[in-house]
């Protein structure tokens, strides 16, 4: 990755100064994401940058330190450079208070709640489960050594009896991406309840087509013969986060295809493997049977989601 000399930009970068974010801010997200190793996808240039339509996130800095706005929802990422004091993160909630902000801080790292027990005393800490990112180790989703990982193998088996012809397309070709988009439109129009959410993803996923080279992107599309006819079974789109580390954005299959969820993620793990050691593929969003698939893949990390929620800077009075 090209490591950029990037300098604290001057103080009309400065909060309360905020910045819209948009694809001139990628050099400089993508340089603090590596530099301070974050392993949150939420702090990902491609994940802030596609999914900006819908949470208006913007940027400032607070002294050194990088901060991106949640607009809709009102909180700010924790801050990214050097590590943070308590009575900086403090100061920082203060002043995002006294402006009219909640100075709600996501995505803080467990270590810094454990070097700080007294943080109860100004935040209520919550832990969202369902936004808990799972983080797996490349070589073992690519090995699926051991028995727990065996049925994932004889999936995997079932599709290569199936389809022992099938073809591993890079996502880079536009025609590829077509045929992924037309696949992820025919599931929409397929699908009678669609939720909102659905809905957002769709939007993001069309982004992320049209910007993947320019973010940059990168991905795998799986495509299988099937009555005389080449057919898309699958794809997945995915991004460097740091030296150690890829996030998964997008991954879809047609479950009509036996094993094709299995072996798009095998041949994911395939392509990474000499690129990087983990692989985080992002939330459950608490639904059941995302959550049983994730787990079942044994992931090396269930990072938490864990949520600073500002009470004020007076710890409670003993009584």
């Amino acid at each position: 990755m090209n490591r950029l000399k990037i300098k604290i930009p001057s103080t009309e970068n400065l909060y309360p100064a905020l910045k819209r974010l948009d694809h001139s801010d990628r050099e400089i997200i993508t340089w603090y994401a590596e530099k301070y190793n974050q392993f949150s996808c939420e702090f990902s240039f491609p994940s802030l940058y596609l999914w900006e339509d819908i949470y208006h996130y913007k940027l400032s800095f607070f002294n050194d330190w990088l901060i991106v706005f949640d607009i809709r929802y009102d909180f700010v990422l924790m801050p990214m450079g050097e590590d943070i004091s308590l009575s900086d993160l403090l100061q920082l909630s203060k002043t995002l208070k006294l402006d009219g902000y909640s100075g709600d801080i996501s995505n803080v790292p467990p270590e810094f709640i454990e070097r700080h027990p007294e943080l109860d005393h100004y935040y209520d800490i919550e832990n969202d489960r369902g936004l808990a990112e799972y983080i797996y180790s490349t070589e073992k989703l690519y090995s699926l050594r051991g028995k727990k990982l065996r049925k994932k193998k004889n999936h995997i088996s079932q599709f290569l009896r199936d389809y022992p012809d099938y073809q591993v397309r890079s996502m880079n070709s536009t025609a590829v991406r077509s045929d992924c988009l037309a696949m992820i439109e025919t599931m929409l129009a397929e699908n009678q309840t669609v939720s909102n959410s659905i809905r957002e993803e769709t939007i993001v996923i069309r982004k992320g087509f049209e910007s993947f080279d320019s973010i940059p992107l990168e991905g795998i599309a799986i495509y299988i013969n099937k009555d005389t006819e080449s057919k898309l079974a699958g794809f997945a789109v995915y991004s460097r986060l740091n030296r150690d580390v890829y996030t998964i954005h997008f991954e879809k299959v047609n479950y009509s295809c036996r094993g094709a969820a299995q072996i798009i993620n095998w041949e994911t793990a395939k392509i990474l493997k000499d690129k990087c050691r983990y692989i985080n593929r992002e939330q459950d969003l608490g639904i059941p049977g995302l959550r049983q698939a994730k787990l079942s893949y044994e992931p090396e990390l269930i990072y938490p989601a864990n949520f600073l929620s500002f009470q004020g800077l007076e710890p409670p009075i003993a009584i």
